[in-house]
């Protein structure tokens, strides 16, 4: 969501530094490595174009969008491809809504609806509302190096330490140089393999790294993927408040 994933509703990276639950012998500290990539992916407002490629069964989706965000809290997603142009998604803490233009309703994502795939793609609701608490919600620690497309990673492993986690565990592949996650594992209790995510491109944006295109895949559904790609990004820019509100949801 990267820590791939987990916000892609507001379809960025934001991981926080988190305890340790202990070190492999010669590797520096997961706190460590997690900070750095904090330090690498926070931010405080972002604007991009995107577009998601939804892969089943051999057909693929094609759904553009728009979005805004501040922090990790507050994001607004329009989507602008024709069979659904007008929906919108906006999120507000661990709130969600979607607005349907057609029957100028809104619907807000929540129980069991959170387990489904956002937009029918491999993205789950769930997936997009999941931000800041990782602190408390997982212990980390560092299981040693690899080698990811010719460039070294620290492997991270997270646990859960409360059964509300959507996952029980998650296994990171965090760029050495760059600090961005180049794939990312995510894992049931029972220790089933739910879900796979990697980096396809990193882009330098000012002088840090961002993961601007990633594909996630779910290991529930046969022959399913989706790619995601950000476009024209802008970070640290001047955005209203206005716009992350129900009226804006709404208008």
């Amino acid at each position: 969501m990267n820590r791939i994933v987990t916000m892609m509703l507001t379809l960025v990276i934001a991981v926080v530094t988190l305890p340790v639950a202990g070190q492999a012998s010669g590797f520096p500290l997961a706190a460590d490595i997690l900070s750095q990539l904090d330090a690498n992916s926070s931010f405080k407002t972002i604007r991009y174009s995107g577009r998601m490629e939804i892969t089943i069964g051999g057909e693929t989706r094609i759904k553009e969008m728009k979005a805004v965000a501040m922090g990790s809290d507050k994001a607004l997603i329009e989507f602008t491809n024709p069979e659904d142009r007008g929906i919108r998604y906006l999120k507000l803490a661990r709130e969600l809504w979607m607005y349907f233009p057609k029957e100028d309703d809104t619907v807000k994502i929540s129980g069991h609806l959170l387990k489904e795939g956002m937009m029918g793609s491999d993205v789950s609701y769930e997936d997009a509302l999941e931000s800041s608490d990782y602190r408390l919600r997982y212990r980390a620690e560092v299981k040693g190096s690899e080698e990811v497309e010719g460039r070294k990673a620290w492997i991270v492993e997270l646990s859960a330490k409360a059964p509300t986690a959507p996952y029980d565990r998650l296994i990171m592949w965090i760029d050495a140089e760059r600090w961005v996650t180049l794939k990312e594992e995510m894992y049931a209790r029972s220790g089933r393999l739910l879900k796979t995510s990697k980096t396809l491109e990193a882009r330098k944006v000012g002088s840090r790294w961002f993961a601007s295109s990633i594909v996630m895949e779910s290991k529930l559904r046969k022959d399913t993927k989706t790619a995601f790609v950000m476009k024209d990004l802008e970070l640290d820019l001047v955005l209203d408040a206005g716009q992350f509100t129900m009226a804006a949801l709404t208008k």
